[in-house]
């Protein structure tokens, strides 16, 4: 029987201080695509940070900085 795999390591972010115009934004642009506001956030963030890696820009932290 395969061991069940762990669930991925996560870390939960606050964003406070959002304007209510950009946060009303968001709600409207992920009703759009028809995700949560969380997924649509998680998603715009992760294409920004593929397209610095496109170019050329690394994303990573030192070792041991990334682990706290």
């Amino acid at each position: 029987m395969p061991k069940p795999s762990s669930p991925p390591k996560t870390r939960d972010f606050l964003l406070r201080g959002l304007p209510q115009e950009l946060a009303d934004k968001l709600k409207v642009a992920a009703s759009l695509h028809r995700i949560p506001m969380k997924d649509y956030i998680r998603q715009v963030l992760e294409d920004h940070l593929d397209q610095l890696e496109r170019k050329g820009i690394t994303l990573t932290l030192p070792k041991g900085k990334s682990e706290r």
